[in-house]
């Protein structure tokens, strides 16, 4: 018997772009959600960087392949807006997930699939929910919620519950990070905002863990940011530190490795490349809070993202000899 991914993953799948986020999918996120981010398919296809960010997904997974065929939900093309938030307490008795997503869903034919795999259907406050028993001991059950073909909601069973909750009692948004994601995610086709550390994400990014634990990310008590798509790629970013000097200390960073760059451009075509798309870096500080923002045509964006593979390909070449 196939077992389907879950639609919390299925959602999280198209991860491209974002604007001012649906007030009824951040009406849904806890209050004391810690990190929030949003993206707006929709926009995401309308782009041309877009639409080539989403050409160049591939999902080789036969699980999906299969989800696809026999519920007809793809969540590459039936998504429209997607809010991800969490409490960030992973590890812990008390971790709190949620993923609420506008879009295109064949209820009836979904819940059928899910049950024949496992899921447990119910109703919850008139909500269809289907719900999943947790894999490990460690591990809490899942459910997922269809207020109607529309709109859905995954997550932890108990917060998906309270999100129906707080949707049909139409409580309005109201905590720190969800007013900030309302004004971040004015501006942004795919934003972010986070009150944790950056430090603390340490072990969520492999690659970069290291160096994340480094004094610098340590210093970033909350950040936020996210990316505007058009003929011009806006990407902007705030880091709010813990002193005026780390928020300068920041910027000098920044402008360092940027500086480093543009001393290879002539040396390095990729670091040429990159060079001309940091020529519209902007950095600023106000009291102990950095922006930084950077403007890319979305041609040269797209012409760099191509070369990247080829470059990385030489690279592996040279290393083998």
């Amino acid at each position: 018997m196939t077992k389907f991914p879950s639609l919390a993953v299925l959602l999280a799948l198209p991860l491209g772009a974002f604007a001012a986020a649906d007030p009824a999918l951040l009406q849904m996120v806890m209050p004391n959600a810690q990190v929030v981010a949003g993206l707006q398919v929709t926009q995401a296809k309308s782009s041309l960087f877009g639409q080539y960010v989403l050409a160049h997904l591939s999902v080789n997974d036969t699980q999906l392949q299969e989800f696809i065929s026999q519920t007809g939900f793809d969540p590459r093309q039936d998504v429209s807006e997607i809010v991800i938030a969490s409490n960030w307490k992973a590890n812990t008795p008390d971790n709190q997930w949620l993923v609420v997503a506008d879009g295109t869903f064949n209820v009836s034919k979904i819940m059928a699939a899910a049950q024949a795999n496992g899921g447990v259907s119910t109703t919850y406050q008139g909500v269809n929910l289907l719900t999943y028993a947790a894999p490990s001991s460690s591990q809490v059950p899942t459910a997922i919620g269809f207020f109607d073909a529309t709109t859905a909601v995954a997550g932890d069973v108990a917060s998906v519950k309270a999100a129906i909750d707080r949707k049909q009692s139409k409580a309005p948004a109201d905590s720190n990070v969800l007013s900030k994601a309302q004004q971040v995610s004015a501006n942004n086709d795919f934003w972010f905002v986070t009150l944790v550390p950056l430090s603390n994400f340490s072990g969520s990014i492999p690659n970069l863990g290291g160096a994340m634990q480094g004094n610098l990310f340590a210093a970033i008590n909350q950040a936020s940011g996210g990316v505007r798509f058009g003929d011009t790629v806006n990407i902007s970013a705030e880091a709010v530190t813990r002193s005026e000097k780390d928020a300068q200390a920041l910027v000098d960073v920044v402008k360092f490795f940027a500086g480093l760059v543009q001393l290879n451009r002539q040396q390095n075509p990729t670091a040429g490349q990159v060079a001309t798309l940091l020529d519209t870096l902007q950095t600023s500080t106000s009291g102990n809070t950095t922006t930084i923002s950077l403007a890319i045509p979305e041609q040269q964006l797209e012409q760099l993202l191509n070369s990247a593979p080829h470059s990385h390909a030489k690279a592996a070449a040279l290393r083998a000899n």
